[in-house]
């Protein structure tokens, strides 16, 4: 070996030795700098003609390890995602309260099922007729912030949601300007580990924000995209955007994907982890059945109190009986069959009319004066019909149905009572005369709180001309594939337009809902619904139809939207003229078969009380609501249902989170067993590039000290 080489064999090793005490303390410094990857030298041999001439630095590389990386990517999508989820669920849980606490809902309404105990005992108090109100008063209170609370979660969601959006823009902006740093670098043979180790940090960041994979470029960087295969760093970053609605009931909008390009796209389909993930979950799946869940068990308890008080009586009668808003029109079919018995009372409560209607022979038959009153099959006749033998009564009254909502009344002080017929009763869509149009109600709503409407397909559409309909369709992977509006124009704005023609212009294809799911009319409720198609979702996303002078929507008389299903958790409250005078509430049951001039209501009398508290332990049918399925049982196991599945979501979502923390914390540790910083290693290795720097300097040295006395000789010479 020449001289020449032996020196530069020696600079060779002086410069890999230096390299590789650069690379071992910079490891050391960043030995606890979350998200950093080691970096390691690699080192080939240098040869002239054949002959060795040192060594050469030919990389400084990233430990890093794409299979673990990709790991500890959807460890913490996934941990994002369950923490989201636990963190609001247990809220909402908390707001239920448990269902054995004095404290909560269920604690209050164990306090009225208690007071209408008490009030059996002496049903003329003042006080416990005032202590049943206040309870269920304050049992829709809770309702009503229980409701509220769901619905501000839902706020909440939907604006963390944007500011997640926001967030991973901004990374992604990051990462993608960090691309262009590392191939510069790299095409200047410089090192870009640590830009690279800044951009792995970032995506790091990212994956507990949304679910995400890297992709290594052969010329250096990445591209990153989400696991469900959306593109957020590519040649350029991805531009996203998403404006929250944070009004109670409202509809979303989904997050927009390169709105820019002119390809706007909904991200939401390819997002299924990480923060955002969760966060999409709470706010269109958990949080949605709990508002229908809560609100189905408000619209119950009050539907199963209301069908009991409208066949109880108050001591005295009343002499005004205003039922709900039924969101139907005079020329509707009646569609009731069955009897019904209407009295009239004196100041003195002493019968002096009965009116026993027979809905299927159209006949309403009087007693004193006796007359019989026939009338047609539609809301409108029977009203003129029932208006006409009120009048004739001593003391006259009267009827009317108007708005939607029909009215009784008896002047002079008169008192009126509405019962079922003891052997035959009325019914329409499962409902009795009073009860369905809820002339008696102790709880109430603005619109309709139960939605078995009774209507035929032949009954007149009656929408007013000018709103509209429109549906959002989504597929099975949550992609918007179809947007459909029903305007209410044309011939389904005319007078005999029927439901019928609506159904079949929600069933056309291409304008409708052809394709996507049918829509049909429950021939025993009446009630509309829409089936999705298997493959589809079909969902109401505004609604500005109404029907005639009820101001009541297609959405709010058939239950199609969550403003009315879910928004009954909040409206639904203690009818305004019972708790303003709780004299009025009806703990009697007045004897229809009492002799005109007879006393129709005894004083004192508690069997309405009775049935009031028996409401409490009867079975009835619950419909769906949410995450409660349809079924039959008693309202106590339904309230305890709802407070145990408000429960069990929370639970169930923090013991994904729990698991999903452990399995992040493994996949970490993991990853950094192999990419981490060990500093007995570096000390190692610092301690062996500084030997090798010590034993490349002697050679150099050793050779210097060779050419000066080959140069001493040549002098000598």
């Amino acid at each position: 070996m020449s001289l020449n080489s032996v020196m530069l064999s020696g600079l060779s090793a002086l410069n890999a030795a230096q390299s590789g005490i650069r690379v071992a303390s910079q490891n050391i410094a960043n030995a606890n700098t979350p998200g950093y990857v080691r970096t390691e030298m690699t080192l080939s041999p240098l040869t002239n003609l054949g002959g060795g001439s040192g060594v050469d630095v030919t990389g400084i590389k990233r430990a890093a390890d794409r299979f673990l990386a990709t790991a500890s990517y959807i460890a913490e999508g996934n941990k994002g995602a369950a923490a989201a989820r636990a963190d609001i669920l247990a809220r909402a849980q908390q707001s239920f309260g448990d269902p054995t606490s004095d404290t909560s809902m269920f604690g209050d309404l164990d306090r009225f099922w208690s007071a209408l105990s008490e009030l059996n005992v002496d049903p003329s108090s003042t006080l416990r007729r005032d202590d049943a109100i206040g309870a269920l008063q304050e049992t829709y209170a809770q309702i009503h912030q229980v409701g509220t609370d769901v619905q501000s979660l839902i706020a909440e969601a939907d604006q963390r949601i944007g500011e997640s959006v926001s967030e991973v823009q901004d990374l992604i902006d990051r990462i993608s300007k960090l691309n262009d740093e590392i191939q510069l670098t790299k095409r200047s043979g410089a090192d870009a580990s640590g830009a690279e180790n800044a951009q792995s940090a970032l995506i790091d960041q990212l994956s507990g924000i949304i679910d995400v994979r890297a992709s290594p470029l052969a010329e250096g960087g990445v591209h990153v995209r989400t696991s469900g295969g959306a593109l957020l760093v590519g040649e350029a970053p991805a531009k996203l955007s998403y404006t929250p609605n944070t009004a109670p009931f409202g509809s979303h909008g989904t997050i927009s994907f390169n709105a820019d390009q002119g390809a706007q796209a909904n991200l939401e389909p390819y997002i299924t982890g990480g923060e955002l993930g969760g966060l999409l979950q709470v706010r269109d799946q958990d949080l949605p059945q709990l508002a229908e869940a809560l609100g189905g068990f408000a619209g119950a308890l009050g539907d199963a109190l209301n069908e009991v008080h409208n066949d109880n009586a108050s001591s005295p009668a009343v002499g005004s009986l205003s039922g709900r808003q039924t969101g139907l029109l005079s020329t509707d079919s009646l569609n009731f069959t069955g009897k019904s018995i209407v009295a009239i009372t004196d100041s003195n409560g002493a019968l002096k009319q009965r009116l026993t209607i027979d809905f299927d022979a159209g006949t309403i038959t009087g007693e004193a004066p006796a007359a019989t009153y026939n009338f047609a099959n539609t809301i409108g006749a029977f009203t003129t019909a029932l208006n006409t033998a009120m009048s004739a009564a001593t003391p006259s009254g009267s009827a009317s149905f108007s708005g939607g909502q029909m009215s009784l009344n008896v002047g002079n002080g008169g008192g009126i009572v509405v019962q079922q017929d003891a052997t035959t009763p009325s019914a329409r869509a499962g409902r009795g005369f009073s009860h369905f149009f809820g002339l008696n109600d102790i709880v109430s709503r603005p619109t309709p709180m139960f939605f078995e409407n009774g209507l035929k397909s032949t009954d007149a559409l009656g929408l007013n001309a000018g709103g509209q309909l429109d549906f959002q369709v989504k597929d099975s992977a949550g992609r918007v594939v179809g947007t459909r509006s029903i305007a209410i124009t044309g011939a389904l704005a005319a007078p005999s337009a029927t439901w019928g023609d609506l159904v079949t212009a929600l069933n056309a294809n291409g304008t409708g809902l052809g394709g996507y799911g049918s829509a049909a009319l429950d021939p025993n409720t009446g009630q509309l619904a829409i089936s999705d198609a298997s493959g589809f979702h079909i969902s109401l996303m505004n609604d500005s139809t109404v029907r005639g002078a009820t101001g009541v929507s297609v959405s709010s008389l058939n239950g199609l939207s969550q403003t009315a299903t879910a928004a009954r958790a909040v409206e639904v409250d203690v009818n305004s003229a019972i708790a303003a005078d709780p004299g009025r509430l009806a703990v009697g049951r007045p004897d229809m078969t009492t002799a005109i001039g007879d006393q129709l209501i005894e004083a004192g009398d508690n069997r309405g009380a009775n049935a009031l508290a028996d409401a409490r332990d009867k079975p009835r049918q619950f419909p769906a609501a949410g995450f409660l399925l349809g079924q039959n049982t008693s309202l106590t196991l339904y309230a305890a249902r709802l407070g145990g599945e408000a429960g069990r979501l929370a639970s169930d979502a923090q013991r994904d989170s729990d698991g999903s923390e452990a399995v992040a914390t493994a996949a970490s540790d993991r990853r950094a067993q192999v990419e981490g910083v060990s500093l007995d290693d570096e000390l190692m290795k610092m301690t062996v590039y500084q030997n090798a720097y010590a034993a490349a300097a002697r050679v150099i040295q050793a050779a210097t000290e060779m050419l000066d006395v080959l140069m001493t000789m040549g002098v000598t010479r």
